[in-house]
């Protein structure tokens, strides 16, 4: 067996690649890691043994020039022990740990396996010491008999998926473009006599953060569960052998487990179409692999065994066998020969790579290796999930040349005689001419016999499963291996009996994140768009179809039959508000009371208090409405996108000024209210705090060509020296010119020097808006900030379309100042957002912009028609506004105390609170994350029909003590 993949290992994590190896084989592999370091170490499977057990020693012989004294530096030697304790407590037996291979150097190394300790090997890459940054990876695994060499190596089955990649981009480079840019319009689920293949929803490594589409691919013929970001991604992410692992279905949500013991997939269908194909095709993996492998953990439940077959049928059926065996040995020899005949081509260290295929600042090695299989060119236009075998041998696609530049350094396959691993950076070998007419018909016969090749293992493999199955049938699994990772608890599974044997696990109950209703019935809506910057998973690289009207979804917001009280004359408004009169507390020893608390949820003193609430900083991300006026005039679906875009990133600017940083806002009363209505900018909002524990609030603003809502669920907490801001709850756009959607999330911030210092906010990470009508997506990365840099205040957007491709449009800039539009990455000098006045002196009066300054103002558009829950009539907001600190705190802590007296009533009555403006949005649509969605209620009890009525019914005075 012989293999060349890229893997990708995420931060904080560790990859798995599993080997299947026969006793008296060697391991031979080549590694680099590319710009950043990884560890890597060997384990083995219990395999036979049934029950996971802890051994930390090996008998087999280990060749590296990694000694005992060559140990990893002092930033990897905890997670060192760290994941090999981790890796032995499920039972896993440590063979060697070999430590830290260093960046673009090639670590290669050889292992033999023992007599009778033949079976599943880890090859384990360590990326657990990494807070931010994933690795990647290139791996040449080789494995053939100790005894012969790599000439006659054992035909161990891998998965091809990563090799047909890697031929395929390199084919297409040649050819100019991409063949894996064609990508299906459906994300639906393909089968082949050797693969099936699909999009699956995957839930993310953190909780809470949703679900993501990858794309899968089982191998049939190994029995191999792997993943990709996308089908146009050739990293391989992971892979499970499914003889090593529990699978369970859940067919009322469509969800799919898949329990290694090292890791726990969770899987999702998006229909019940591809549940059902995919189930279909992990029972038949399944079951292969338990007939194939007489080393897997024996978790079976007997079941009454079938009548075997005669002795005339096993007769034919092993006939049958030794002729495929046969045919597999004759098309291998003339794949050797073929191999002999291109010695100037393949005889050398890349081995597993044409010349052709040569990465960029490499060059042939002048170590030969012939290696049989992965010698092979994938040459066929269409991706490699979408081809069939082909028995037409004649069958051959037309290639052109490529040049093979050279560099310094070469993975180069290992060489079964070397007695040490080495690195190969500093060689400098010469290149080795081409002849490419010659070459070009090698290839089409290597082609054509690898088709052959396919046909041939996919029978035998069939063929030989169908025969074990009838002589010794496999039984049902009886339960899941506990994980370390597992999130799901109390789950209960059917055995099944009689002749519908499975092996898949049936879940019965509910998994911990699923709501009450079917959480599988908004599979799209559950995929979020972006994560942490370490994880960089930008979701929906399949094309998104459009919803077909603002009407199907009740998540955004429809057009109002009127806008009410709009249209009005213009009022004047306040430049200005009065300067504080005391400085905040220092907050170092009151924050030490409360480390990795929720912020939100403490009662702190008011003058630590800005004198606007929750409800009026959620009124202050439409500051900018005008982008999205602009954005539905505009024709063009990409510049739509930019606009949005450039509204969502504007509302971080009110942070801009430092001084601002130091206050917090008020904390709402349950049931408080907040309207603002701009006859100068056309739009009108209402908010209402919804819910106290944990405190969520609820908002909607409409205009003639768009409306905005959001539930947002703001929490701080407090780490230190920082305190991280994140706001749960997307926001959903709809333009009623276009009928389109628009939803993305909030980016995270963080307040800095919260103990020293001076004091700012600072947004991290990524942030993606979606266009789900279109499937165009942007996504807008903030840079971080060095320790002594201070804050950062770049941003660069990018787009891309349904199908992850790169737009020409993008922006770049400040979110303290300006964006600019980009084309091809280059500035257009266009400037698309520019940040809005402050307010005079703003640093002295709480760092203000000129349009938080009229929030709490109330002028003849709200004077005697605000309910009496309205935030601008809050009695201590408004007397710490005035200067008169004393009362405000007075005031604050009887209007608390009111709160509690009224939350103890309802709770003695066996009552909860009902909020009276918003309703929540039923069927649990609000995502995988199980988000609470709330919706302006309308008709004549709604908030802006009352309002013109001048009648509040039904409101709770929040504001009397």
């Amino acid at each position: 067996m012989a293999a060349m993949e890229e893997l990708e290992i995420h931060s904080k994590s560790y990859f798995v690649r599993w080997v299947n190896v026969k006793s008296d084989h060697t391991i031979s592999w080549s590694i680099q890691p590319h710009k950043k370091s990884v560890n890597f170490g060997i384990f083995k499977h219990p395999g036979h043994s049934g029950v996971l057990s802890s051994t930390n020693h090996s008998t087999g012989d280990y060749h590296s020039a990694d000694s005992s004294e060559n140990l990893p530096s002092t930033a990897a030697a905890g997670s060192r022990t760290s994941v090999i304790e981790k890796l032995t407590s499920i039972g896993l037996k440590q063979i060697r740990w070999i430590g830290k291979c260093e960046a673009d150097k090639i670590v290669k190394g050889t292992y033999n396996v023992p007599h009778n300790e033949g079976g599943n090997y880890a090859l384990v890459f360590d990326n657990t010491f990494s807070k931010q940054l994933s690795k990647t990876v290139t791996l040449v695994l080789l494995t053939y008999p100790t005894q012969s060499g790599p000439t006659n190596h054992s035909t161990t089955q891998l998965p091809r998926e990563v090799d047909l990649i890697d031929n395929a981009k390199a084919a297409a480079r040649r050819r100019g473009n991409s063949i894996l840019s064609k990508a299906p319009s459906q994300a639906v689920s393909t089968s082949s006599g050797t693969t099936h293949t699909g999009v699956l929803h995957k839930r993310r490594r953190k909780r809470h953060q949703g679900w993501a589409r990858r794309f899968f691919s089982l191998d049939f013929t190994s029995s191999t569960l792997s993943y990709y970001h996308d089908r146009n991604s050739s990293a391989l992410r992971g892979s499970i052998p499914l003889s090593l692992a529990a699978v369970a279905c859940n067919e009322k949500s469509r969800e799919i487990s898949i329990d290694s013991g090292t890791e726990v997939w969770h899987l999702r269908a998006s229909n019940d179409q591809d549940f059902i194909a995919w189930k279909r095709a992990l029972e038949k993996a399944s079951s292969k692999a338990s007939a194939e492998d007489p080393h897997a953990p024996e978790v079976l439940l007997r079941v009454p065994s079938q009548r075997f077959l005669t002795n005339a049928a096993e007769e034919r059926e092993w006939t049958q066998v030794e002729h495929l065996v046969s045919k597999v040995s004759g098309s291998r020899d003339a794949v050797r020969r073929l191999a002999r005949d291109t010695d100037p081509k393949y005889l050398s260290s890349t081995s597993v790579m044409s010349p052709y295929e040569r990465p960029r600042g490499r060059s042939p090695s002048p170590h030969p290796e012939p290696n049989g299989e992965d010698y092979f060119e994938a040459r066929e236009r269409r991706a490699f999930w979408k081809r069939k075998p082909s028995t037409n041998s004649n069958q051959t696609t037309k290639r052109s040349a490529a040049t093979t530049p050279s560099s310094n350094s070469q993975l180069a396959v290992p060489s079964p005689a070397a007695d040490a691993a080495s690195l190969s950076g500093d060689r400098k070998p010469s290149s080795i001419a081409s002849h490419p007419d010659h070459m070009e018909a090698i290839h089409d016969h290597l082609m054509a016999l690898l088709r052959d090749l396919d046909n041939v293992v996919s029978e035998f493999s069939t063929l030989i499963a169908e025969s074990k199955h009838r002589r010794h049938p496999p039984g049902m699994t009886a339960q899941s291996r506990l994980s370390m990772e597992s999130e799901m608890s109390q789950e209960f599974f059917d055995a099944i009996d009689g002749e519908n044997i499975s092996p898949l696990l049936t879940i019965k109950g509910d998994s911990d994140d699923e709501g009450a209703g079917n959480a599988a019935r908004q599979a799209a809506d559950d995929v979020v768009a972006d994560d942490a910057p370490s994880d960089s998973e930008e979701e929906v690289p399949e094309p998104v179809t459009a919803h077909g009207g603002e009407k199907d979804s009740p998540l955004f917001p429809s057009r109002p039959k009127s806008l009410s009280p709009l249209p009005l004359s213009a009022v004047p408004r306040r430049s200005n508000i009065t300067a504080p009169t005391v400085m905040p507390p220092s907050l170092i020893g009151f924050l030490r009371k409360n480390v990795g608390k929720d912020l939100s949820q403490i009662s702190m003193p008011v003058s630590s208090n800005e004198p606007l609430s929750l409800l009026q900083r959620a009124a202050e991300v439409l500051e900018y409405s005008a982008l999205l006026d602009q954005a539905a005039k505009t024709s063009d679906s990409l510049e739509r996108l930019m606009y949005v875009t450039a509204f969502a990133i504007s509302p971080l600017s009110s942070n801009r000024v430092r001084e601002r940083a130091i206050r917090k806002p008020f904390n709402p009363m349950l049931g408080e209210t907040y309207e603002l209505v701009r006859e100068d900018l056309g739009f009108r909002f209402v908010a209402e705090k919804v819910s106290h524990r944990p405190v969520q609030l609820a908002y909607q603003a409409d205009s003639k060509d768009w409306g905005l809502a959001q539930s947002p669920m703001p929490t701080q907490k407090f780490w230190g020296k920082s305190a991280e801001i994140i706001t749960d709850g997307k926001f959903r756009l709809t333009l009623h010119t276009t009928g389109e959607h628009f939803s993305w999330s909030a980016a995270s911030s963080f307040l800095r020097n919260i103990i020293a210092g001076e004091k700012y906010v600072e947004p991290v990470g990524e942030m993606a808006v979606l266009n789900e009508t279109t499937g165009q997506k942007s996504v807008s990365t903030f840079k971080a900030g060095g320790m002594f840099s201070g804050r950062s205040e770049e941003v660069v957007t990018k787009a891309v379309d349904s199908y992850n491709d790169e737009l020409p449009l993008g922006m770049a800039g400040t979110w303290t100042s300006l964006l600019q539009l980009t084309k091809n990455g280059s500035p257009t000098g266009t400037v698309v957002w520019k940040a809005g006045p402050l307010v005079p002196n703003a640093p002295k009066h709480y760092g203000l912009t000129a349009f938080a300054a009229t929030l709490n103002e109330i002028t003849p558009i709200e004077e005697k028609r605000l309910p009496v829950t309205d935030s601008r009539l809050r009695p201590d907001q408004r007397a710490l506004e005035d200067g008169d600190v004393d009362r405000a705190e007075q005031v604050k802590v009887q209007l608390e105390e009111a709160q509690r007296a009224r939350r103890r009533e309802m709770e003695a009555a066996g009552e909860s609170w009902t909020p009276r403006w918003f309703k929540r949005v039923e069927g649990d649509v609000g995502g995988a994350d199980a988000e609470d969605v709330w919706a302006l209620k309308a008709g004549k009890d709604g908030y802006w029909e009352e309002r013109a009525r001048g009648t509040w019914t039904g409101v709770v005075p929040v504001f009397q003590p």
